[in-house]
């Protein structure tokens, strides 16, 4: 087994999704190894590690708490008393060059070196898609799933699985090799709900500070909380978690782009909104609370280390300009908060902490356009895909999935061309849309 893949191989010990809605546990078992991080030695400077983790990674500074860091060298403790020394980090000295550092993508570096043709400016370029959630019957579960009017149930994970195929078709033409996280609605994980209803309990009963004699009592609203949560570590644990573990295992890639629909949170309740807006996210700004686990501290260096902001942030530039072509919507407004910030000047582009972002392999966006409970966006999901236009939700328009499908699509040929084809012709991708 070669070195990149042996690195992700070992950090299978997973973190999960964090959300205003529900923040996830870590998974029970042994810590980070955090010599898996050796690879990076002497790889980046100190001022170079600072900027990275204050700008992008932990804007709060909050993981200094847990740090030394001098001119040569950074120290990783496991406690804020920093008796516990995890993991030293030797800095590359100013103006040196950074020995080989296994990466289990390819650098932009890497790919100018292929040269390829401009009619395959994706060749030996290998992507994963993601289409986001489950969907089906397992849509509702997740409160992905809206209705308006008379048109029939609009479930996002079918929605984005329509997306990521043609995606799929656009890029392989190409000539890049495509990977799919899943080809129909169904779970990829092979768990189900009612497998984590002890894991469950116990969090609800420690939670909520009774015990199971207390919480009999109350039957009903006790049981209703159990298994809302054991539902929400099979859909938003553990389905991510296969998906990560399948990747790492069967894959590697150079870029994953993860497809949604954005919507409101009432979204799940049936609720319709006038506003419509668009959000790309990469990985970072992992929160104050968040940096106070050794996993989380651990995935979070992991991902600041291997550096793939300089492609992240390129195509996230690159589809927010394409995005706007199709559907010329305002940013989701977040401004700047512990669990989210700004990449740079691109308004609708920010570095969050999610697990698909933060376990795939390798330089990802996971992109969140529209408001799907926007009736405008409802009623061109609700009309599937077509041909052609048609005159649909007040106006004459293609269909939304090859919209949003050729803007993707678009914006990640332009920008990989940009380094894989010798004198490329095609449009540079500016830093700002």
């Amino acid at each position: 087994m070669n070195l990149r893949r042996l690195f992700f191989f070992g950090a299978v010990c997973l973190l999960f999704c964090f959300s205003a809605r529900a923040q996830l546990s870590p998974t029970p078992g042994p810590g980070p190894d955090w010599t898996l991080l050796n690879g990076y030695q002497e790889s980046i400077t100190r001022k170079e590690f600072c900027r990275l983790l204050e700008k992008i990674y932990n804007p709060s500074k909050a993981v200094y708490a847990f740090m030394n860091v001098t001119d040569d060298y950074a120290e990783f403790f496991g406690d804020k008393e920093k008796t516990q020394l995890e993991f030293t980090l030797r800095f590359l000295s100013p103006g040196g060059h950074p020995s080989h550092i296994h990466r289990t993508f390819k650098t932009v570096d890497q790919l100018k070196e292929l040269h390829n043709s401009a009619s395959l400016p994706l060749q030996h370029v290998r992507i994963v898609l993601d289409p986001g959630h489950i969907g089906g019957k397992w849509a509702s579960m997740e409160e992905r799933s809206v209705k308006w009017g008379n048109n029939p149930v609009i479930r996002e994970g079918d929605k984005n699985l329509e997306v990521a195929r043609l995606i799929k078709t656009r890029l392989e033409t190409a000539g890049a090799q495509i990977y799919m996280t899943h080809n129909s609605p169904e779970p990829v994980t092979s768990t189900r709900p009612k497998d984590y209803i002890d894991e469950a309990r116990d969090f609800v009963y420690a939670e909520n500070h009774v015990d199971a004699e207390t919480a009999a009592k109350r039957k009903e609203y006790f049981n209703r909380l159990i298994n809302w949560r054991a539902e929400l570590y099979f859909y938003r644990r553990a389905e991510i978690a296969q998906r990560a573990e399948n990747i790492r295992r069967d894959f590697l890639p150079d870029f994953t782009i993860c497809n949604h629909f954005n919507a409101t949170e009432k979204s799940g309740s049936g609720e319709i909104v006038k506003d419509n807006r668009h959000a790309v996210f990469i990985n970072g700004c992992y929160g104050p609370d968040e940096v106070q686990n050794d996993m989380t501290r651990f995935f979070m260096f992991s991902k600041l280390l291997e550096q793939p902001l300089e492609i992240e942030e390129s195509a996230g530039n690159a589809i927010t300009q394409k995005m706007l072509h199709v559907a010329n919507l305002p940013p989701v407004k977040y401004g700047q908060e512990k669990y989210q910030c700004r990449v740079n000047k691109n308004p609708y582009l920010y570095a969050r902490n999610l697990a698909a972002t933060r376990e795939y392999p390798g330089p990802s966006v996971i992109l969140e356009p529209f408001y799907m409970n926007n009736p405008w966006t409802a009623e061109r999901l609700a009309a599937g895909d077509y041909d052609g236009y048609r005159n649909i939700a007040g106006g004459h328009y293609r269909s939304i999935f090859r919209d949003y499908a050729d803007a993707v699509s678009d914006a990640i040929i332009e920008t990989f061309s940009n380094w894989t084809v010798s004198g490329s012709s095609a449009l540079q991708v500016s830093q700002q849309p």
